[in-house]
């Protein structure tokens, strides 16, 4: 099953990063599609007084399964985590590493992923219960708590909101880094 909202061809999708009303970075998606394959990716950058915040995140998609995934974060320029997932024969292997410490791996996940965090900027999460998360290696609880609203609960207990209109992602809001933000879509990146 391949992945709905796809915006054209190499056309990205911009959301401003909000703090307290004011904009502190921005959070692009960009996806790619080829055969049966769909690849999306996700950057972010915001920059505080206190934080400067890289984050990405790649999904690889054959045939609507996760193939592979690779999400990373650096604050002020250090790695802080970084997280990979990819699939074999009969399970997902996730390996993990947190600054400089060495790697570990997380328990093996067995059955097929078919949604991830970063395909809910692409996808509504209509009916779905459960979503991988590529930053924690773990599967997450959805909750549907409105028309067009979902809290995503992660694994450490953090709920984040995903609102979307007629299907596409308009706004997510989250706490990373202690901070509490909102990423809104630029009106031009509306009604792709």
């Amino acid at each position: 099953m391949a992945l709905l909202h796809l915006p054209a061809a190499g056309q990205a999708i911009v959301y401003d990063i909000l703090l307290a009303g004011k904009s502190v970075g921005e959070l692009t998606i960009s996806p790619s599609r080829s055969g049966d394959g769909d690849h999306l990716r996700v950057r972010g950058a915001i920059d505080t007084f206190l934080y400067n915040v890289v984050y990405v995140s790649e999904n690889q998609f054959e045939n609507g399964v996760l193939k592979a995934s690779m999400s990373s974060q650096e604050v002020n320029g250090k790695l802080k985590e970084k997280t990979n997932t990819v699939k074999t024969a009969d399970r997902y292997r996730v390996t993990m590493a947190e600054g400089q410490a060495a790697v570990r791996e997380s328990a093996p996940i067995s059955h097929p992923i078919n949604h991830t965090v970063t395909s809910l900027y692409y996808r509504e999460p209509l009916n779905m219960k459960q979503i991988y998360s590529d930053r924690y290696g773990a599967m997450c609880a959805v909750q549907r708590v409105d028309a067009g609203a979902y809290d995503v609960v992660m694994p450490d207990g953090k709920k984040t909101r995903y609102t979307y209109t007629e299907g596409q992602c308009r706004e997510v809001k989250s706490q990373i880094a202690g901070l509490n933000l909102i990423f809104r879509i630029r009106p031009h990146s509306v009604g792709r």
